[in-house]
């Protein structure tokens, strides 16, 4: 008898696509020094939200003012994340 593979629940998987943008994200902007997290995904709202810890080493800026640049970055690559909310360190 032949074993079936697990299957991923969708919310996994997008989940796995989210955690891959956000890996692209710090060296697109040049913001390698923050860390952005997911909390929480809601695939049925399409909510996400996300914590961002870390400051600019060599500058005064927030990393939170980045956020509408991830957010569309986001958005684009995963069209199932409809809202993405921020928790700043």
């Amino acid at each position: 008898m032949a074993v079936l593979p697990l299957r991923k629940r969708p919310e996994t998987v997008i989940r796995e696509r989210i955690t891959a943008v956000l890996a692209e994200v710090g060296p697109l902007l040049r913001i390698e020094h923050c860390l952005i997290e997911i909390v929480e995904f809601s695939g049925a709202t399409g909510r996400l939200t996300v914590q961002i810890d870390g400051s600019c080493p060599d500058c005064s800026v927030s990393p939170v003012t980045f956020m509408p640049a991830i957010e569309a970055h986001i958005k684009q690559r995963v069209p199932e994340v409809l809202v993405v909310s921020v928790i700043a360190q």
